[in-house]
């Protein structure tokens, strides 16, 4: 009985490894973000449209994505300098801003979020749990006999 245990105790734990790459943490934080809104000429918003924001050293595209259904592109720049933001709709109407972000507005503050629960701690956690699982199955089947 008890190396069955011990076996199933081990095929159950094989899974839990491969897990724990799964992790993902997450961080809620305040920064000082650049919304640009775009419009077609009747005001309504361009919704949709693929967009990307570039840098101030020209290099790879910081953002890409869609406008926001209400036409606005929002990115919070990590340097000063003069940033780009592009929009070009599939029917060839577009644009493109020029956003100029000098060091006296730049500025993040986040809020305080709890650290995430190392690997360590969540395998403990797993295996405790397992264990205190197989011994209530354990005692059970005892006290059966």
């Amino acid at each position: 009985m008890g190396r069955a245990c011990g076996a199933v105790l081990l095929l159950l734990l094989l899974p839990a490894a491969g897990a724990l790459a799964h992790g993902v943490g997450s961080e809620i934080g305040r920064a000082d973000a650049v919304t640009v809104t775009f419009r077609h000429d009747d005001g309504s918003p361009l919704a949709g449209v693929p967009c990307e924001v570039l840098p101030p050293d020209g290099g790879p595209a910081f953002q890409t994505g869609r406008t926001d259904r209400l036409g606005r592109v929002v990115f919070v720049p990590d340097r000063d300098g003069r940033w780009t933001v592009r929009v070009t709709g599939e029917d060839g109407h577009g644009a493109v801003v020029p956003v100029v972000i000098d060091a006296a507005s730049l500025g993040t503050g986040s809020l305080p979020t709890p650290p995430p629960a190392g690997r360590g701690w969540k395998l403990l956690t797993g295996v405790g749990v397992l264990l205190g699982v197989f011994g209530i199955v354990s005692l059970t089947l005892q006290r059966r006999k």
